[in-house]
């Protein structure tokens, strides 16, 4: 059963949100108007997804969430945090506590449905046609899961991290990575942005320069991206994470966001940043066009030891003939 907890204290939302989980997920929410008796009521429950209003008397979202998390057994469970409240410091106050992703209202009935059918290819488990065996979940189809469940929500999220992956994998086979380390950085690289997901729309989709009061919520997506894809102790999972969180790091150690500079910077992370970096900038943006080719490998070589590992960018440099093969138009 793929069981879903609500909280929220206004009854009407209550209502018209169970009715959508019902239809869309095929299972009735468990629903509280009062976040303390939701958190009395968590440790028997054991959801597989918990949706929780910001604003609310006594307890609000950010509070609920902080509580829940210290709970041993909910320290994964995924939050889908919900909020009308016009505070912009309010995602990354969200992501920070724990949540999984952030959402404001009003949200329409169709994107609501596709946040819990994103949550439901993560969590629900995979069952064999022999009856009630679990299967174990490969990891790489995980991964592979957790990319269409992008696509589902952003296409030009998912295009974008499969033309980075092309591009990573051509880097390290430049540096001559071991094949497994080049075969796990072709799964790895599909999910390393997940967490943008999480950053509104109108955030992600500004037709202008990104007013700095956004920063701070654009780059709470790597937390969010590691929140996403932490938690598990299975090898590949676990450089899917450190690859969403450090992939904003600064070989000179004035990224985000822990600034880690050189090689504390997992090598995953350093090679995604330069392909990241490439595809971004000879790609349309809604404020600007996209560069040529050759602007954006004077930008990348210029910041060769400052913001990216020399060897990465010696490695990319080597590419040059073969980048346009990695470039699509919509």
């Amino acid at each position: 059963m793929y069981r879903v907890v609500i909280i929220d204290d206004d009854e009407a939302t209550l209502k018209l949100y169970s009715a959508v989980i019902k239809r869309v997920l095929g299972e009735t929410p468990i629903a509280f108007s009062d976040p303390e008796a939701a958190l009395a009521a968590l440790e028997q429950l054991r959801p597989a997804l918990v949706i929780v209003d910001y604003f609310m008397p006594d307890m609000d979202g950010v509070a609920f969430t902080q509580a829940m998390r210290s709970q041993a057994a909910h320290e994964f469970t995924p939050i889908l945090m919900l909020t009308a409240h016009s505070d912009l410091s309010l995602g990354p106050r969200a992501l920070n506590a724990g949540a999984t992703t952030f959402v404001e209202k009003p949200i329409s009935l169709k994107d609501f449905t596709a946040q819990l059918r994103r949550f439901a290819i993560v969590q629900a488990p995979s069952r064999s046609t022999y009856g009630e065996i679990v299967m174990p979940t490969d990891e790489r189809d995980t991964l592979e899961r957790l990319h269409r469940a992008m696509r589902s929500a952003s296409r030009e999220l998912a295009d974008h991290a499969e033309q980075v992956r092309d591009v990573a994998v051509a880097i390290a086979s430049q540096l001559r990575l071991p094949s497994g380390d080049i075969e796990t950085l072709r799964s790895v690289a599909l999910v390393y942005d997940i967490g943008m997901l999480s950053i509104p729309d109108r955030v992600r989709s500004t037709p202008s320069a990104l007013p700095m009061r956004w920063r701070s919520i654009v780059n709470s997506h790597v937390d969010a991206g590691a929140a996403i894809l932490g938690g598990s102790t299975r090898p590949l999972l676990r450089a899917a994470e450190a690859t969403a969180r450090f992939h904003h790091e600064r070989y000179d150690g004035k990224g985000y966001p822990e600034g880690l500079n050189g090689e504390e910077i997992p090598l995953f992370a350093r090679i995604v940043a330069v392909a990241d970096t490439f595809i971004a900038l000879t790609s349309e943006r809604p404020h600007r066009i996209e560069f040529p080719q050759a602007h954006a490998m004077a930008q990348i070589r210029g910041e060769r030891g400052k913001a990216f590992d020399p060897n990465v960018v010696d490695a990319f440099t080597r590419l040059e003939d073969r980048l346009g093969e990695f470039r699509r138009t919509a």
